[in-house]
């Protein structure tokens, strides 16, 4: 009986260390593809991944409590949590903005002080056009990362969207003060455009780029059109690859009669965006003046 009894145990023990390792693969294997999605714009495939992978690390969650193996319990728990959270941005961008809210006001209940989740809440609350709800959350977003340019960035816009202007390009300085963490090692090698640039050796910091090419949206909105292009001049700098500041910048050097320059903007936007129709009329349009 007793070798019966453990040869039990060591089955159950097997299957339930099979089971875990299948579900962990799966889990891993959604998370990896929501991701991939999320970043290629195919959002409704995000959220079906995302929730995959979230039920998959629950229920491996649950099965380790039951154990009394509550420190790996915890681990995959917050794995859950974590892609709840991603879960809750596809249903963002997929303009389910009252869904999201839902999510993210629940994981601020099981972490308050995290401030990933209380930006998610400033940028749901701001499509939502709830504005001043929305600066509240980036301003405790920043209490518990107050060196955090993304947060302050986004805390501009808001700002910028409520006709706040100069509000929006002082908060979008402050951003600008602030070091990234490190840049990408693509950023250094990237080439840098000599059209759109007067820098010898300017420092490609692509954190920065949509920081400068928000303030130039302010700057532009103030009537200082020199200082707007010279903002999306630096957002390339720091990121040439960042097509709003390449179609941006265009239109402005169209005004400045650069039409040279402005079509080398849009000819580089479309390699970024075949088909782009904004980049497309801006390339046509320089052709006429070029030919004039």
């Amino acid at each position: 009986m007793a070798i019966t009894a453990k040869i039990d145990k060591l089955t159950k023990t097997t299957k339930m260390a099979n089971t875990l390792k299948e579900l962990n693969r799966s889990a891993e294997e959604n998370c990896k593809k929501g991701r991939i999605s999320f970043k290629v714009g195919k959002f409704e495939d995000a959220l079906a991944a995302y929730g995959e992978a979230a039920d998959a690390w629950k229920e491996m969650a649950d099965m380790l409590f039951e154990k009394g193996k509550e420190a790996r319990g915890k681990e995959f728990l917050d794995k859950n949590l974590e892609t709840i959270s991603c879960y809750g941005m596809a249903l963002f961008k997929l303009e389910r903005y009252e869904e999201a809210l839902e999510i993210v006001d629940a994981a601020l209940e099981l972490k308050p002080e995290n401030p990933t989740e209380w930006s998610n809440r400033g940028f749901v609350l701001s499509a939502l056009d709830r504005n001043e709800e929305a600066l509240d959350a980036f301003e405790k977003a920043l209490a518990f990362d107050p060196k955090s340019p993304k947060i302050l960035t986004s805390q501009g816009i808001v700002y910028f969207r409520m006709g706040l202007l100069k509000k929006a390009i002082e908060t979008f300085d402050k951003a600008l003060a602030i070091e990234p963490g490190k840049a990408s090692d693509w950023a250094c090698k990237v080439p840098r455009f000599s059209f759109f640039s007067r820098n010898e050796a300017p420092i490609m910091k692509p954190d920065n780029a949509e920081t400068w090419y928000w303030k130039g949206n302010a700057l532009l909105e103030l009537g200082e059109k020199e200082k707007a292009l010279n903002a999306f001049r630096n957002a390339l700098e720091h990121d040439s690859e960042h097509l709003n500041s390449l179609l941006s910048g265009g239109d402005l050097l169209c005004e400045f009669a650069e039409y040279g320059e402005a079509f080398k903007c849009y000819i580089r936007a479309l390699k970024l965006s075949p088909g782009n129709e904004a980049a497309e009329k801006g390339k046509e349009f320089c052709e006429e003046k070029i030919n004039e």
